[in-house]
């Protein structure tokens, strides 16, 4: 008996980044649920739900880029946020 095709099984972090990628799903889902209800908290609970998308899925990634690109007037206050949030993770890291 031959051992199983890598292609066809499935590892651990494969199966971690998946769940991830679902779980993101579901909670930009929940955000779109709450935003009708007063007060902010569906976008910030849809942005949570982004950021774990864009973590662990390559297309979302690519695809956010490609919308930065053709509409940066759009997505100007989150790349504001996350340069913030970038050098202070640098400036964390190198002591500055």
């Amino acid at each position: 008996m031959s051992p199983p095709d890598t292609a066809q099984t499935l590892s651990f972090a494969r199966v971690r980044q998946l769940a991830l990628i679902g779980a993101g799903c579901t909670i930009i889902l929940l955000g779109l649920l709450i935003a009708p209800l007063p007060g902010p908290g569906g976008l910030p609970v849809m942005l949570l739900g982004g950021v774990l998308v864009l973590r662990n899925s390559a297309d979302a990634r690519r695809l956010f880029v490609r919308g930065k690109r053709r509409y940066p007037r759009m997505f100007s206050p989150v790349e504001r946020i996350r340069q913030k949030l970038r050098n202070r993770r640098l400036r964390k890291i190198y002591g500055d």
